[in-house]
C-alpha cells in the first residue's frame, strides 16, 4: 500500500442527502460497490437527527479522517492559544566572553520549528538563537552544543506504519526536538529510461547522510521513488523510479536524527557568526543520561498558537504535526517522556468521559498513516457533533477546516458546483480508502457528514464522483 502519492488524508463535509432502499445511500448501493466497506453518517448537529446513513456503526479504515479525533482532543485539552517552547540554555559560567560550559537546545516538542509551512519566517529561529548568545556576551564556547530531546520517548515513528513509508517525508518521526519538518529534499537528474538518476544535492545539507541509490529512470511522469531507513540511522536506501530526462527532479525524505542535526546546525551557525565552539554537536534523548547540572536560560522560541497548527493539519493533512500533537496529548495525563501509546490512551479515555461510544474507535497512530486504524462514521460524527455543540472552541475548530472547492487538500473536490466554498472539509485517502467528513450550514442548522469508503475494484474517480453526487442531491 503506497501513501506517497495519496497520503492518508480525509475529507470532511455535510449536507442533506437522499437515501436508497433498505436504509442504504443510493449512490453506494450500486453493484460495483459489492466488495467495498462503506460507513456513512449524515445528521443534524445537536439533535442527532439522522438524515442519511449506511453501516454507520461499521468500523473501517479512515486514513487521515482520524486526524480530526487527534486535533479535536488536542484543542480541548490544550486550548487554542497554547504554544510550544524551545529553550536555549547554558551550563557553567561566562568569564570574559568565554562560556566554560555547554550550550543546550532544550526541545519542547515544537513541530513548527523551521517548518516549510511558515514560509519566509521558517529560518528566523536560528538567527534568534545567535542573537541570544551574542547578547549574553559569549564569543567562545568551551563545551558542546547539546540537543536535549528527552521530552519525548525514543519511539519517534509508529510500529504500525508500513516499511514502504518509513524513511519518507510524510512518515518522518516526532522528536522532542526537531526542525524543518524533520525532512530534507533530494535533487536528482535523470537520463534515458532504464538509466540510474544522478544525485545533485541534498537540502538542507546533511553531512552524515549516506544514500544508496537504486533508482531507475522510467518513461512516465510519476514519482515512484521511496526512501527506506530507520530513525537515528544515517543510511537511506533509494528504490523505485522517477521520470526520465529530467534536468532537476526533487523527492523528499526524513532527517534520520533531527535532534543531532539541530545541534550541528546551531554549531555551524555560531561558527559563521564568529563564535568559536571548541566542543562538538551532540544529542541527548532517552538513550542517554542528561548531565545533572543546573542551567541558565538564554531565551525562548515559541511556536505559532495551537489553533494555527491545527488549521495547517486540516488544510495540508500534515502527518508530522499530528504525531507531535499526539505526544503532547499524552503529557496531559502521563509523566514524561511523552509517548504515542499514552497519547492514544488519553484520546480514548477523553471521549469516553464525554459520554461518546468509543467501541467504534481503534487508533494505532494519530495521523491515519497506519493501515490498522479503524473507526466508524458514527464515532467521527459524534466527535464533530460534540465540537460543534458543546466545545467552547467550536468556531475555531470549524473554521480550521478548509472550504471544499477552494482550499487545501479539498480544493478540487466539489469545485464548480453549488457547494463549492460552502462545505468545510477534511480529506483522507490511501490506495484503498476515500473519505470525507465535516460541516455544512443549511437553513440555519449545522449538518455533520462523514463518508468513509474502503474500496478495491472501484476507481477513486468513481468514488469521488458518487460522493459529490451524494452531497449535491437534495
Amino acid at each position: 500500500m503506497s501513501h506517497k502519492h495519496c497520503p492518508s488524508w480525509f475529507f470532511l463535509f455535510c449536507c442533506p442527502l437522499v437515501l436508497g432502499a433498505s436504509g442504504s445511500v443510493g449512490q453506494f448501493s450500486k453493484p460495483v460497490y459489492k466488495h467495498s466497506l462503506i460507513s456513512i453518517c449524515l445528521q443534524e448537529a445537536g439533535t442527532h437527527k439522522t438524515i442519511a446513513s449506511q453501516n454507520e456503526q461499521q468500523a473501517v479504515m479512515p486514513a487521515s479522517v482520524i486526524k480530526l479525533v487527534t486535533t479535536a482532543t488536542a484543542l480541548e485539552l490544550l486550548g487554542p492559544d497554547y504554544c510550544f517552547e524551545t529553550r536555549l540554555e547554558y551550563t557553567g559560567a561566562i568569564n570574559g566572553g568565554r562560556l566554560d560550559g555547554n550550550l543546550i537546545i532544550r526541545g519542547g516538542g515544537d513541530p513548527t520549528l523551521g517548518s516549510r509551512h511558515l514560509g519566509e519566517r521558517k529560518d528566523t529561529f536560528i538567527e534568534d538563537w545567535i542573537q541570544m548568545v551574542k547578547q549574553a556576551g559569549i564569543n567562545v564556547i568551551a563545551g558542546d552544543v547539546l540537543a536535549d530531546a528527552s521530552l519525548f520517548d525514543d519511539e519517534p515513528i509508529s510500529p504500525f506504519w508500513l516499511w514502504e513509508d518509513i524513511g519518507n517525508y510524510y512518515a518522518a518521526g516526532a522528536y522532542g526536538l526537531g526542525v524543518y519538518d524533520n525532512s530534507f529534499t533530494l535533487n536528482l537528474q535523470s537520463g534515458a529510461p532504464g538509466s540510474q538518476p544522478t544525485i545533485l544535492s541534498v537540502i538542507p545539507e546533511l553531512p552524515e547522510l549516506v544514500l544508496e541509490n537504486h533508482l531507475k529512470a522510467a518513461g512516465n511522469t510519476k514519482d515512484s521513488a521511496y526512501f527506506y531507513g530507520m530513525p537515528y540511522q544515517w543510511r537511506r536506501s533509494l528504490y523505485g523510479t522517477i521520470p526520465a530526462n529530467q534536468t532537476v527532479f526533487s523527492i523528499r525524505g526524513d532527517i534520520p536524527d533531527p535532534p543531532l542535526y539541530t545541534a550541528g546546525l546551531l554549531r555551524k551557525a555560531l561558527s559563521e557568526a564568529g563564535i568559536l565552539v571548541e566542543g562538538e554537536a551532540c544529542d541527548i534523548h532517552q538513550q542517554t543520561t542528561f548531565p545533572n547540572t543546573s542551567s541558565t536560560l538564554l531565551g525562548t522560541t515559541r511556536s505559532i498558537p495551537l489553533w494555527q497548527i491545527i488549521r495547517i493539519i486540516h488544510e495540508k493533512s500534515d502527518n508530522v504535526y499530528t504525531e507531535y500533537l499526539l505526544r503532547h496529548i499524552a503529557r496531559t495525563a502521563y509523566s514524561e517522556p511523552a509517548s504515542a501509546r499514552n497519547g492514544l490512551n488519553v484520546i480514548k479515555a477523553f471521549w469516553a468521559n464525554k459520554g461518546l461510544d468509543v467501541t467504534g474507535l481503534f487508533m494505532t497512530d494519530g495521523c491515519g498513516l497506519s493501515p490498522l486504524n479503524r473507526v466508524s462514521a458514527a464515532f467521527i460524527a459524534s466527535v464533530l457533533d460534540y465540537m460543534a455543540t458543546q466545545s467552547q472552541y467550536a468556531s475555531q475548530f470549524e473554521c480550521s477546516l478548509p472550504l471544499a472547492g477552494v482550499q487545501g487538500t479539498v480544493s478540487s473536490f466539489l469545485k464548480d458546483t453549488p457547494l463549492a466554498g460552502k462545505v468545510r472539509l477534511k480529506s483522507g485517502s490511501n490506495q484503498t480508502t476515500t473519505a470525507y467528513a465535516g460541516y455544512y450550514q443549511k437553513k440555519g442548522a449545522t449538518w455533520v457528514v462523514v463518508m468513509l469508503v474502503n474500496h478495491t475494484d472501484v476507481s477513486r474517480f468513481q468514488v469521488r464522483k458518487d460522493m459529490e453526487d451524494f452531497l449535491l442531491t437534495r
